[in-house]
């Protein structure tokens, strides 16, 4: 039994969850480095110059969050173009092993879970539909559209989350897979717990800040009901 994830349920009165990875794996079917791709030649196809650090991301989250900072005016259709690539991907994206069991241990404690994700809310709730899990949640806080600096660390989502669960900050905990989510939660004045789902995430993640660590959704499950 992981005890400081016990403990931290025991802390705390909602879950805040992380959509690509600790939900599913978003890209599965439609691999991150393609949709990249495509909102990179969106941009050069516009007249935008790519600096040299965008020609290289294969990340279209962070192509979308650099282009606010060299092509303001192309944010609005990176955004749309992203939007549409991400509810394609979302009908071959992969369920993240653990999660139903989770979700499940969640309704049995009368403990909301409210998704909170960079990607947009039209893809995130195209997957739930389809894989049948948006009766056990409480709300979905997708990215805020048109303001990619607002995306996590930024604490917004989060604290739109808590209100969506009735909670204050302090009352939750995010579960996330990345060093955005640790310090969204420390930011939102949250804890967190790093869903370390790859060889070397537990020290990277604790390094920013993660509360607790778990490689496997059941262990936290398990948590959730060991803490009623």
């Amino acid at each position: 039994m992981n005890e400081a994830l016990v403990e931290i349920f025991r802390q705390t009165r909602a879950v805040l969850l992380d959509f690509d990875g600790p939900v599913c794996k978003v890209f599965a079917g439609l691999p991150a480095p393609e949709v990249a791709a495509r909102l990179k030649r969106l941009l050069q196809d516009e007249g935008a110059e790519l600096p040299e650090d965008v020609a290289e991301l294969d990340d279209p989250l962070k192509v979308l969050r650099r282009t606010a900072d060299f092509a303001p005016e192309l944010v609005d259709k990176v955004e749309v173009a992203l939007m549409a690539n991400e509810v394609e991907a979302a009908d071959s994206a992969e369920l993240t092993l653990g999660v139903r069991e989770l979700l499940a241990a969640c309704v049995e404690a009368s403990r909301p879970v409210v998704i909170v994700s960079n990607n947009s809310e039209p893809a995130i709730e195209r997957f739930l539909g389809r894989a049948g899990l948006d009766g056990s949640l409480s709300g979905v806080v997708g990215r805020p559209i048109g303001r990619p600096d607002e995306m996590k660390p930024h604490p917004r989502s989060l604290l739109r989350a808590c209100e969506l669960a009735a909670v204050r900050p302090e009352e939750a905990v995010l579960i996330g897979d990345s060093g955005f989510d640790m310090e969204a939660a420390i930011n939102a004045g949250a804890r967190s717990i790093a869903y370390a789902n790859e060889p070397g995430k537990d020290v990277t993640l604790r390094l920013t800040g993660a509360d607790a660590v778990s490689h496997a959704m059941n262990e936290i499950a398990t948590a959730v009901r060991a803490s009623r």
